[in-house]
């Protein structure tokens, strides 16, 4: 599962968020999403996040990179009577922009997704994003 989810983690941030190709995000995030970042507040709605991300991961005039600092995730199961219906990934990220062809570590982050098997697909339930601060 560990490594199931982390392929997941870089289908959203290395693909997704860093690359701006969102059709990952199609198959990976359930339409009732809910993101809560602890500075920009709650986004709700697959639409809505793929929207935000569009605008201001994709359209922004600067360049964004998010990166999972090594060895920082973590994957808890969640099962009922023993059958597997969620996991709960945790983590701590670091956030870079492009200045003068050079990648600048701007801030870190933690981070909890909840994943639930839908139809025995894994999906991007619930995310909160916290503890934001700037480089040091």
């Amino acid at each position: 599962m560990f490594l199931q989810l982390q392929q997941y983690d870089s289908l959203l941030f290395e693909r997704g968020f860093n690359h701006c190709d969102l059709s990952s995000y199609d198959s990976l995030i359930a339409e009732d999403l809910e993101f809560y970042h602890d500075i920009s507040g709650i986004t709700i709605g697959k639409t809505a996040f793929i929207a935000s991300v569009k605008t201001n991961i994709c359209g922004s005039a600067n360049k964004v990179k998010r990166v999972l600092v090594p060895g920082s995730m973590a994957v808890y199961l969640l099962s009922k009577k023993g059958v597997l219906y969620g996991a709960l990934q945790e983590g701590v990220h670091t956030f870079h922009i492009l200045e003068h062809q050079q990648w600048r570590k701007v801030g870190a982050a933690r981070f909890s997704h909840l994943w639930i098997l839908e139809d025995h697909t894994w999906k991007l339930k619930r995310v909160v994003s916290y503890d934001h601060k700037a480089a040091q």
